[in-house]
């Protein structure tokens, strides 16, 4: 095998996600990705890009290309969606990094106890991004302070986006 084979690898492309990322985004996993970050990327009024981190009990994937997202409705993140609704998620999955883009509209407001704003995200292209000599493990992770209370709202938040399926 060449060596620039053996460095790079074209990364593979779908127009929606695999179903067990679906499944892992269904709400009902929330401990499996307790401590791992979702990166979502959004172009800021200036055009540069601008990144969020969200866990899964942000997320509701309601098919292979539709999530919900329910997010703070003041923030940038926020307001880059309802301007522009292009953004990119980066996920950590089976070694590899999941590079989702998509467009999101604004479904509902004041959502839950914390008043969240929730976005439609449509998926239209996936791009996994695997290499030949190294598995990717870990993208940006944390560590709970409180897991009864962190579960406790993530499991509320996912009861709301499934209302709105």
């Amino acid at each position: 095998m060449p060596d620039n084979e053996m460095v790079y690898k074209e990364p593979t492309q779908a127009q929606e996600l695999l179903a067990e990322v679906v499944r892992e985004l269904d709400g009902n996993h929330l401990k499996v990705r307790s401590g791992e970050a979702i990166q979502l990327l959004t172009v800021s009024e200036d055009g540069w890009p601008h990144a969020a981190q969200l866990s899964v009990g942000e997320f509701l994937a309601i098919g292979p290309d539709v999530l919900l997202v329910a997010i703070w409705p003041k923030t940038h993140t926020a307001e880059n969606l309802r301007r522009d609704g292009r953004l990119t998620l980066w996920l950590v999955f089976n070694s590899a990094l999941l590079e989702m883009r998509g467009r999101a509209t604004l479904k509902a407001e004041h959502q839950t106890k914390l008043d969240l704003a929730v976005f439609q995200i449509k998926i239209e292209s996936v791009s996994e991004h695997r290499s030949n000599y190294a598995d990717v493990t870990t993208g940006v992770t944390f560590k709970l302070h409180d897991h009864e209370r962190t579960f406790a709202r993530w499991r509320e938040q996912i009861a709301a986006l499934k209302q709105l399926v």
